[in-house]
């Protein structure tokens, strides 16, 4: 899951829609929110706090994953 979310995310951000396209792909679709407050409370992710113009350009909350979690080419250390 948490690697199918990074190849998705660009620069290690992901926005809800995202999450919620690989949730359906597989077979989570109901459990979007659950699914993003468990990676939220478990570090895997975190609310990209920056510029409130580009939470609005895309329409969607926006989260980063954690850079630390990954290696350069995408890939879950």
């Amino acid at each position: 899951m948490v690697a199918r979310l990074e190849k998705q995310a660009k620069d290690h951000r992901i926005t809800a829609s995202q999450i919620k396209t690989v949730c359906n792909e597989l077979g989570l679709g109901d459990r979007v929110d659950a699914l993003i407050a468990e990676l939220k409370g478990s570090g895997v992710m975190s609310p990209k706090l920056g510029s409130l113009a580009e939470v609005s350009r895309a329409g969607t909350p926006i989260y980063e994953l954690n850079p630390s979690l990954f290696t350069e080419k995408g890939e879950k250390k």
